[in-house]
């Protein structure tokens, strides 16, 4: 049987894309923290699709996490046909506001760790005559949001990887593709986050559930940026269009409509809204 790698796949997109690779008949192996999110998407995956399912607890920004993963593979003997960078995370606010440890977790998580899973299970992948990776990017790997600067960055850094490397891989049987989706709810306090931006944000929100097929078909067909939804789509092209100096004006409407409510309190908030 052919598996999927999925990071971070006990919660949010990357449960729904282990959902769904699963329901296609592929063995998942999760790599994620060790808690009751990851045994109970194990349990799940397991009894509803009756597949196998490799759990592997483990903090992916410690050191040698990508190694750990591939000799747990090897070790296994599991064909691997997906690596799904799924893992990572985002944090919003004033740029010093922010403690440089958290910008080095990020990084660390959102690139560091994408980076090495791709190369230490690259030669794994190209063992299979086809295989995928999929890399998490955003509609922010496009925007370069204020208030968002590091994790907008980090974004850009997978937009920029994912691409080239597809590049590189092209004729090896190894496509690359990267996932750009706009707000996805996946836990409660991103579901109040979007309620308090009123209708603007649940006018591009999106579950998880809506967003996992569609970058699993996107990644079957060899796309090489699989933007999830109409809408997002159409905001995309207008980025494109717009002169930049707008552009700004407006992604800082838009970001600034993010801050944590004791940055509301903030001179530059007040001074530019």
């Amino acid at each position: 049987m052919e598996y999927a790698v999925v990071t971070g796949g006990s919660q949010g997109i990357g449960r729904a894309i282990a959902r769904e690779l699963a329901g296609r008949g592929y063995g998942i192996f999760i790599a994620a923290l060790d808690n009751s999110f990851l045994n109970d998407t194990a349990s799940e995956l397991a009894d509803t699709f009756k597949i196998p399912v490799i759990k592997f607890p483990i903090d992916l920004t410690q050191e040698n996490a990508a190694i750990l993963i591939k000799n747990k593979i090897e070790e296994e003997g599991i064909s691997l046909k997906f690596l799904i960078n799924n893992a990572g995370f985002g944090r919003g606010d004033f740029f010093e506001n922010i403690p440089l440890e958290t910008y080095q977790m990020m990084m660390g998580l959102n690139n560091r760790v994408m980076v090495e899973l791709c190369y230490h299970l690259l030669p794994l992948l190209k063992n299979n005559k086809s295989a995928y990776i999929l890399n998490l990017g955003s509609m922010e790997s496009f925007l370069p949001m204020p208030v968002k600067a590091i994790y907008t960055a980090s974004k850009h850094f997978v937009l920029a990887f994912s691409l080239a490397l597809g590049t590189e891989l092209k004729g090896t049987g190894v496509s690359v593709s990267i996932l750009c989706p706009g707000p996805v709810v996946t836990n409660e306090d991103g579901l109040r986050r979007i309620q308090n931006n009123g209708a603007r944000a649940r006018l591009v929100v999106m579950m998880p559930e809506e967003v996992a097929p569609i970058a699993v078909n996107g990644l079957l067909a060899g796309k090489k940026v699989i933007v999830p939804g109409k809408i997002n789509k159409l905001i995309l092209f207008m980025n494109k269009i717009l002169p930049l100096s707008l552009r700004m004006k407006l992604l800082k409407k838009i970001g600034f409509s993010f801050l944590p409510k004791e940055s509301l309190e903030d001179e530059r908030f007040k001074n530019q809204v």
